[in-house]
C-alpha cells in the first residue's frame, strides 16, 4: 500500500463531523507567529477548508486573510489529530511583514510552546511535536533544518 492510500484510508476513518484544519508553523527572526481574536487564546494561524478546497490551498487563503503574509514554500510535516480538530501541519516560508488584517484581532511572537502567554492546548501540542521533528535525525528532520535555512536567507535578502 502506498503511502497516499495509507493517508487517504486514515483520513477516511476520521468522524465526518470532525473539523479538518489547516495549521501553520511560521517561524520568523524573533519567535514562531501566533494569531488570536481580541478575546480568544493565542493559536498557529490557519482555518478550515471550504467545500472541494484542499487544505494546503485553505492554509494560504487563512494565512493571507489573518497576517497578510504570501506563503512561498510549505512542507508538510504531520497529522495532528485530537477529540475536536483534525490538523494537518505545515511549516511555512512566509514573505513580508505580518499585519493584522481582521479588526480586534491580535499577533505576537513566541519562542517556545511553554509560554507563560494564553496559548491554545492545541497549539502547545503542536509545537511540542514540531520541536521534537526538528530534534531528531532523518530526512523529516532534515527537510524542515533546509527549509529554516531558507526562510533565514529570504530574510536577509528582503
Amino acid at each position: 500500500m502506498s503511502i497516499v492510500s495509507e493517508r487517504n484510508s486514515y483520513e477516511s476513518r476520521l468522524c465526518p463531523t470532525l473539523p479538518r484544519l489547516a495549521t501553520a508553523i511560521i517561524e520568523l527572526p524573533d519567535g514562531v507567529l501566533m494569531t488570536a481574536s481580541q478575546t480568544g487564546r493565542f493559536a498557529l494561524p490557519g482555518g478550515a477548508s471550504q467545500r472541494g478546497e484542499l487544505r494546503s490551498q485553505a492554509l494560504l487563503r487563512h494565512i493571507r486573510e489573518q497576517t497578510g503574509l504570501r506563503i512561498n514554500t510549505m512542507l508538510y510535516l504531520f497529522d495532528h489529530i485530537t477529540p475536536h480538530n483534525a490538523h494537518k501541519v505545515y511549516l511555512a516560508i512566509a514573505q513580508g511583514a505580518p499585519r493584522l488584517q481582521e479588526a480586534g484581532s491580535r499577533m505576537t511572537l513566541i519562542t517556545s510552546p511553554d509560554t507563560e502567554m494564553d496559548v491554545h492546548v492545541e497549539s502547545r501540542a503542536i509545537l511540542r511535536r514540531y520541536a521534537k521533528v526538528r530534534g531528531e535525525q532523518g530526512p523529516k528532520s532534515e527537510a524542515v533544518r533546509a527549509m529554516l535555512q531558507l526562510a533565514r536567507y529570504i530574510a536577509k535578502v528582503e
